[in-house]
């Protein structure tokens, strides 16, 4: 029987992967179009990029440059494969 304790630990590991590819996707969008876009913005499902709550300035100048960061953001990371951006 596993202890409470390992089940937190995965948990916490699980949580600190999202958090290291939602920074890493906010990192590549900054470079990119210097958009600076807040981390609870971004989330991810089934490889996709969905980005909530931001002004259609911006989305449009991420969906401009959306080639180059799915490149980056694939080559920095193995975690996930990012497929698109929406």
């Amino acid at each position: 029987m596993l202890k409470i304790a390992d089940f937190f630990k995965r948990i916490q590991n699980k949580h600190s992967q999202e958090l290291f590819i939602r920074s890493t996707i906010q990192a590549s969008i900054k470079k990119y179009t210097q958009v600076e876009l807040p981390i609870e913005s971004i989330s991810l499902k089934s490889g996709i990029i969905l980005l909530k709550g931001i002004s259609q300035t911006a989305r449009s100048q991420v969906f401009i440059k959306k080639q180059a960061i799915i490149e980056e953001l694939n080559s920095t990371q193995t975690i996930r494969i990012i497929t698109d951006i929406r």
